[in-house]
């Protein structure tokens, strides 16, 4: 079972850090970790969920399922506002609520997406270290890359070895044993003209290819277990359960931070000598923020809060992906996921084969898989496309970058019919990438325990719906190829009123696939951009590229709220890069005033 890390509010040994970390997420681990090893400053790193070190289950990819579902205390459950877009429907936002934040909840393939992601963000802020060849060094440093590939797949992934990593503290490979389907899958693809991608984490992630995971030898590897696996170091203090309230602020400098125990309801001030560091995440971080006092000035008198900064910009520009399942009822020779919790004796086995040796079903579901980054030309012969603004329509022609992300699920995700012990199910999860809608999160009140107003404003924008139908046209396309004839025997979740072996996908009108989308779409978990990073003077800048919040000095934002475009891969990514940037930044600064000192 994996060890505590933390401590409680109580028990932190000192009142003044040099740094405090806000948000013991992705980002959050990272930067700890970085600061705490390479200099002698003190570091408090304040999570406000549990140690994810008493919850085992955390650590076996095939839980990661019931973990969704059932481990509500390691979970953030956050409603949307109603949707206007689709038909009024409230969309629950799922966040990590413990060490590691969402990647210790999370799916576990790792895809960096296209080099074109990192130019178009180098550029948007004026900084060309955000350039892919300037950030695959910082990548590989962060991975211990695994190339072998299971027993009759070599053909199927040839990864670039000059791409990947070796020694860094985040496992990745391809897993030991591959899930069932994957070599239809491959087939079906390549026959509704997608082409085979043997390194999807190359820079050009176009087509099917097998995914990369962080796991090693069955175990998930995450931001607690890769980067406070040793966090018993005297300069790093970690405290769970606990919330921070307000960061404090003196003439537009910030001297500490209000914290909350929520376990045994009792608040304290930490002083901070040098930074504060907000990586809360997307939605808790411009709450935060606002609480505080920074944030557009109108919001905050409504709620009675002290203005400290004028930002406008922080809480807007909120992007994320979107997520569509098409679910079939498959031959139940095919082994699937969801027999596994159905199945009292099947569940008993996995778990001691697991036990044993770290093998079996429970290893191989969430450690391997396949993936397709599909550029469909449909989207952009659309009218909506014609009516994009030169640069957007640039942007998306990019030849590397996907118009979508088809994935192979095994067993049902949306499906809620009856089903059998013996049933077997697949799914086509459908990832809507380039979405043009933006949303907001703001506050309901000065209240630290309210909910943060989260409106995503799903499918605002004209172009985002194109990109939904044609998504849908073609992972039906995928289906419908014969590889898949002898497979799937019906459609348990898809388009109303559609017959699945006889309604072609380019047949089916676009009013009963938007009623569909309308029905169905929810949230890709990639939320982004609410204290976006931009140039000085950028008006929807938050930060600057260096972190720093606008206006206040000893304050920065490092989490995937601070990314300026809606990146084509999944963001946890980009959530370890800022990490490691904001730290190379933060160290680097430490050694100046050092250097400085001595002069």
């Amino acid at each position: 079972m994996p060890s505590k890390r933390s401590t409680r509010l109580n028990e932190i040994p000192n009142t003044c850090f040099d740094y405090i970390i806000g948000g013991g997420g992705t980002s959050g681990c990272v930067l700890a970790s970085r600061l705490a090893s390479n200099s002698s400053c003190s570091v408090l790193l304040v999570e406000a969920g549990r140690d994810s070190g008493l919850a085992p289950d955390v650590l076996v990819p095939g839980k990661y399922v019931v973990q969704l579902s059932k481990d509500k205390r390691g979970l953030w459950e956050l409603p949307t506002v109603p949707q206007r877009h689709l038909n009024g429907r409230v969309i629950e936002f799922v966040r990590g609520r413990q060490l590691g934040g969402s990647s210790a909840i999370n799916y576990m393939a790792l895809a960096r997406g296209p080099a074109a992601d990192y130019d178009a963000w180098a550029e948007l802020v004026g900084d060309h270290s955000w350039r892919w060849e300037n950030i695959i060094p910082l990548i590989k440093d962060l991975e211990d890359f695994d190339p072998r590939l299971p027993p009759c797949f070599e053909g199927y992934a040839r990864p670039e070895p000059g791409l990947h990593g070796k020694g860094g503290p985040l496992k990745i490979g391809f897993g030991h044993e591959m899930v069932p389907g994957v070599e239809t899958f491959f087939q079906a693809c390549v026959a509704a003209g997608i082409p085979v991608c043997l390194d999807n984490n190359s820079g050009n992630p176009v087509g099917v290819g097998l995914a990369q995971f962080n796991v090693r030898d069955g175990e998930r590897s995450y931001a607690a277990n890769a980067f406070l696996s040793d966090a018993t170091r005297s300069n790093l203090v970690v405290v769970t359960d606990t919330e921070c309230d307000r960061v404090v602020i003196q003439d537009k400098k910030v001297v500490g931070v209000e914290l909350f125990d929520k376990v045994h309801g009792n608040s304290g001030y930490v002083a901070c000598r040098k930074e504060v560091v907000i990586c809360a995440g997307t939605l808790a971080t411009p709450k935060l923020l606002m609480l505080s006092g920074i944030g557009p000035k109108t919001l905050l008198e409504k709620h009675g809060i002290p203005v400290q900064i004028d930002l406008p910009a922080c809480g807007q520009n909120m992007l994320d992906h979107s997520i569509l399942t098409l679910e079939y009822e498959v031959d139940n020779r095919i082994p699937a996921h969801n027999q596994i919790f159905l199945d009292p004796e099947l569940l008993r086995a996995a778990e001691a084969q697991y036990a044993q040796d770290r093998s079996g079903p429970l290893a191989m579901y969430g450690s391997s898989g396949s993936v397709a980054f599909p550029k469909i030309p449909a989207m952009y012969d659309s009218k909506e496309f014609q009516e994009l603004g030169t640069a957007t329509r640039k942007f998306l022609l990019e030849p590397t970058r996907p118009s979508a992300e088809i994935w192979l699920g095994s067993g049902p995700a949306a499906y809620s019919g009856p089903i059998g012990r013996k049933d077997s199910y697949i799914t086509h999860e459908m990832l809507l990438q380039n979405n043009l809608s933006r949303g907001s999160v703001t506050v309901a009140s000065r209240d630290p325990r309210a909910l943060p107003v989260i409106d995503p404003n799903f499918l605002s924008h004209p172009f985002d719906a194109r990109i939904a139908i044609e998504t849908v046209r073609m992972a039906l396309k995928v289906a419908q190829t014969p590889a898949y004839r002898d497979t799937i025997r019906k459609m348990v979740h898809g388009p109303r009123g559609m017959d699945f072996f006889s309604d072609k996908a380019d047949s089916i009108p676009e009013r009963v696939l938007l009623d569909f989308i309308r029905e169905n779409l929810g949230q890709g978990y990639h939320s982004v951009g609410t204290c976006r990073m931009g140039r000085r003077g950028d008006p929807a800048a938050v930060v600057d590229n260096r972190f720093r919040v606008v206006g206040v000095e000893g304050l920065r934002v490092a989490d995937l709220s601070v990314c300026p475009i809606l990146t084509s891969n999944h963001t946890q990514i980009n959530a370890y890069l800022i990490g490691e940037v904001c730290a190379r930044h933060l160290m680097r600064e430490e050694r100046a005033v050092g250097r400085a000192a001595k002069l």
